[in-house]
């Protein structure tokens, strides 16, 4: 049933939309989240699992889970969940199952994902270029063809193993610096030969992926992509180049293209250049990749889903209403809070998450798991 508030109507949030050939009951998204909660050899565990229970119950249309590594040497962080070989298939099955038993409806999508130089794991990482990457304080080694050809092929693989594991869709992680936004962008692809060179050599990687994807799950099993509508680097990628890159991907065959922005490197120049953007107080401040991503939604005959700071229903609503995206997606707001989008669709006094943007959830990765620990201590002071 479509949720209505006061005298406003029918929420738009509310109702489905298709991606692909799957029809996603809201316009909800949980924005993949790296959760930290697998196994040390990337397997899935009951805590694991009870995430994802939690998060079908709360309301999401999609969930899109933390992002899975599809070789060991594009393994980025500890307790990170794996997808790089069929001993991983039973584990994933949990989660899917689970989402669909416990969602109403809910569909349950994986991120794919080789991190690429920027992983703290791999002694000599790989990458499109030898681009030195400051934060990790890693060279990275420029890859073969055929360490190319074999990343393809891995993605492809990975994409096979979340369909037998009974999942929706899949997602290509192609933003944030990792492996497939460092051959997209000039700042971290410096090739000369058929995979960099020009922005249509830069995509080749991408293209690929997705035509020996649908060789091996159909073209009715959708494939996304999350994507950086800019670098926010000099000579990385800016909107134009992203406008591009969305339309191509948009006439591939891409299902759903979902915009984010910036690398590792961003950080050290200006975190409110990233997708780990803190302080966002009001509302003027929610949604910051919105006129970034009003523009990619002009060239793209696919839904668009806008994530980044999202934190008030109005504002959601008027995102909707404009038509400058066609789903929404939370991330932190749903750590704190995974029931949010049931609260949202079922009250008229709840108008803001009570994410506050202080990135202690990112903290907490490192220690335990994904959580709000912000949540913990207002918990304990109360108590």
């Amino acid at each position: 049933m479509n949720a209505v508030i006061g005298n406003r109507g029918t929420l738009k949030v509310s109702s489905p939309k298709e991606i692909g050939e799957v029809l996603i009951k809201n316009r909800f998204v949980r924005s993949a989240t790296y959760e930290g909660m697998a196994s040390e050899d990337g397997k899935v565990t009951d805590r694991l699992v009870e995430l994802y229970k939690n998060l079908a119950k709360g309301g999401t249309g999609l969930i899109i889970t933390g992002y899975m590594y599809v070789q060991q040497i594009g393994k980025g962080a500890p307790y990170m969940t794996g997808i790089d070989s069929d001993g991983f298939i039973p584990g994933l099955k949990r989660i899917a199952d689970t989402v669909h038993q416990y969602g109403d409806g809910c569909k349950v999508a994986v991120q794919l994902v080789h991190c690429g130089r920027q992983t703290s794991l791999v002694e000599t990482p790989l990458a499109p270029s030898a681009v030195f990457e400051p934060v990790i304080n890693k060279m990275p080694r420029e890859m073969t063809i055929r360490e190319i050809e074999e990343t393809i092929e891995a993605f492809a693989e990975a994409a096979r193993r979340a369909k037998e594991a009974r999942f929706d869709a899949v997602q290509f992680h192609g933003a944030h610096g990792y492996l497939l936004s460092e051959f997209l962008s000039p700042y971290t692809n410096r090739r000369t030969d058929e995979y960099g060179g020009n922005a249509e050599k830069r995509m080749k990687i991408v293209e690929e992926i997705y035509n020996r994807t649908v060789e091996k799950v159909g073209k009715d099993f959708p494939v996304l992509i999350k994507m950086n509508v800019s670098d926010f680097l000099e000579g990385g990628i800016d909107l134009t180049q992203s406008k591009k890159i969305a339309e191509r991907l948009s006439t591939l065959g891409i299902a759903a293209v979902e915009t984010s922005g910036g690398m590792f490197e961003t950080r050290r120049y200006d975190k409110n250049l990233t997708a780990y953007r803190t302080k966002i107080r009001s509302k003027d401040k929610e949604a910051y990749f919105l006129p970034y991503a009003r523009e990619i939604k002009k060239v793209i005959n696919i839904p668009l889903i806008l994530v980044g700071g999202i934190r008030s229903l109005d504002v959601i609503e008027k995102i909707l209403a404009e038509d400058s995206a066609d789903f929404v997606s939370l991330s932190r707001p749903l750590i704190r809070e995974p029931d949010l989008p049931n609260k949202w669709l079922k009250r008229t006094d709840k108008p803001t998450a009570d994410c506050i943007s202080c990135n202690a959830c990112y903290k907490s990765l490192m220690n335990g798991g994904v959580r709000c620990i912000q949540k913990e201590r207002t918990e304990t002071i109360n108590q």
